[in-house]
């Protein structure tokens, strides 16, 4: 074989092992429904989990038998679903038998939910990493496809190619348009809690109504920084079905088998006495009055001198009238205060807030 054939055939695989690396190797290992099971990740302090990708084509049609979305692609956001159709899907997913083997029941996510899994701590514009860093407008390509980074090609080569496509049009009928659209899940750096996409890509729909319209949350691919920011929201009908709308599950433990969880942890607490429990109530956390465990394992409470109970920067309308009570130790008014909440939305839902009774 003469060396510039082979020279050829060798450039054509090399190209092809690019395109299929830059595609992502569409098809996903194993169930795209056992793997989308096993993706889903607990967000701390609360009850529920996220997740970790937007739902894909693949998972989709695994469970649905087709594909509605506009850009296709396996690994890529499905797409072009109305709210209604999401409903529909979960349906299905929830009993599927790799779901009820799992004990978790899937759901769209909260409002208040899907900010707080995307900020992971953060309480600034976007989203905070593993290692602390803290995103910004400058930084946002590391986690987000936004309008900014989501065409493939250098902005100089459209520009070049829209030139020379002006100049040959009488002649020729051609079009070299790049088609910008969403990429495949999982190709940005998560954010703090594992969770990728959280910021562009595609908006993600909610549980959450406002009005005749649900919640939208994330920002997409054509979108600017502003529009991907952790606070910002949009809305559409339950109906509305768009190539830049998508969402992402959330998920929590079946009424069943939570039971079977406090079973087995009542059977295996260390009864007063025993090796192994608190002495004296050392190691007992101490939770405000009425707020169950799981309610408080969301927010951080802490004890201040009443004098300095008036409300913050705010926190209008958080503290209630009266909200100090005589703590026994030192008999110093103390009152409880709920942490600087990184939801702005969800601070305004709060209406009662729980006080420790001594």
């Amino acid at each position: 074989m003469k060396r510039p054939v082979l020279l050829v055939i060798l450039l054509a695989l090399a190209a092809l092992a690019v395109w299929l690396v830059a595609r992502g190797c569409e098809a996903d290992a194993g169930d795209p429904v056992e793997r989308l099971v096993a993706d889903m990740v607990p967000i701390p302090g609360r009850d529920f989990r996220m997740g970790k990708y937007e739902v894909t084509q693949a998972q989709w049609e695994a469970v649905m038998g087709e594909n509605p979305s506009e850009f296709k692609g396996a690994n890529h956001p499905v797409e072009n679903v109305s709210w209604d159709d999401c409903q529909a899907f979960l349906e299905k997913l929830n009993a599927h038998p790799a779901t009820r083997a799992s004990g978790l029941v899937f759901r769209l996510p909260t409002d208040e939910e899907w900010e707080t899994a995307c900020r992971a701590g953060s309480t600034n514009d976007f989203c905070r990493l593993a290692d602390g860093t803290e995103i910004t407008e400058t930084t946002l390509g590391r986690v987000a496809w936004y309008v900014e980074n989501a065409a493939t090609r250098p902005r100089w080569l459209n520009r070049f190619l829209a030139f020379v496509e002006r100049l040959i049009d009488r002649v020729y009928e051609v079009d070299w348009t790049e088609t910008v659209t969403h990429h495949p899940v999982g190709r940005k750096e998560p954010n703090a809690w594992g969770l990728h996409d959280m910021h562009g890509n595609v908006w993600e729909r909610t549980e959450t109504a406002f009005g005749e319209y649900r919640v939208d949350r994330g920002g997409c691919w054509l979108d600017s920084a502003g529009y991907c920011e952790s606070s910002n929201r949009g809305r559409s009908s339950p109906s509305d079905r768009f190539s830049i709308l998508g969402f992402r599950l959330c998920a929590t433990q079946s009424p069943a088998a939570e039971e079977t969880h406090a079973e087995n942890a009542e059977s295996a607490e260390p009864r007063p006495g025993e090796a192994g429990s608190p002495a004296g109530g050392a190691g007992e956390r101490s939770e405000p009055e009425g707020v169950s465990h799981a309610e408080s394992a969301a927010f951080e409470f802490h004890a201040e001198p009443a004098e300095s109970a008036e409300p913050r920067s705010g926190e209008a309308g958080l503290l209630p009238e009266g909200a100090a009570e005589r703590s026994e130790a030192g008999g110093a008014s103390r009152v409880w205060r709920l942490a600087p909440c990184t939801e702005p939305e969800y601070k305004r839902m709060i209406t009662i807030l729980f006080l420790q009774k001594t």
